[in-house]
């Protein structure tokens, strides 16, 4: 499964650094190059979600619903982790700043600029994302497989304790 998520992760880095850029060009007030073509971002996010929703599954079915994006980020460096989670939180805020901005405001003058800067936010965090996710699945393949306890019992890939029997995963050399 490895080698079919590579030249999405590529279109991905490729989604984030042009919604990087609109982002940028439109907080300086700076036309984009090709106008209109910068809402084919907007496209480009399914053709990488996809695959990385789909890696995301595989990668967290074992794992506990409040450990999901630490295993799904779990083959990604630590600044890889941390830049999501600022990239995240910097859409929330830019779309509030962008709501505010032109509430009251009827959609004929919102301008261009306005709209990509509102939306690009969300571009943002989304290529970021699904970056993250198919890098970590494609650098740790082997961190997601199912765990067990000596009683058999299926655990998270996080957990320190068998929920079933309290197994302690930590005394485990092949878990450490």
């Amino acid at each position: 499964m490895k080698t079919p998520l590579h030249p999405f992760m590529v279109l991905a880095a490729c989604g984030l650094a042009l919604s990087i850029a609109a982002h940028v060009m439109a907080l300086a007030g700076v036309p984009i190059p090709g106008g209109g073509l910068v809402w084919l971002l907007h496209l480009g996010i399914f053709v990488v979600w996809i695959p990385a929703v789909l890696a995301s599954i595989k990668m967290t079915r074992h794992a506990s619903r409040k450990d999901l994006w630490k295993v799904a980020l779990a083959g990604c460096p630590e600044w890889m982790r941390r830049s999501f989670y600022v990239l995240t939180g910097y859409a929330f805020i830019n779309f509030i700043l962008f709501f505010a901005s032109t509430a009251g405001q009827d959609r004929k003058s919102t301008t261009h600029l306005a709209e990509v800067r509102g939306f690009s936010g969300h571009w943002m965090a989304f290529y970021g994302a699904a970056f993250a996710i198919l890098y970590s699945s494609i650098h740790s393949p082997g961190l997601y497989r199912e765990r067990k306890c000596p009683q058999g019992h299926t655990s998270s890939p996080t957990a320190r304790f068998c929920a079933e029997c309290g197994h302690d995963f930590s005394h485990d050399a092949e878990h450490t």
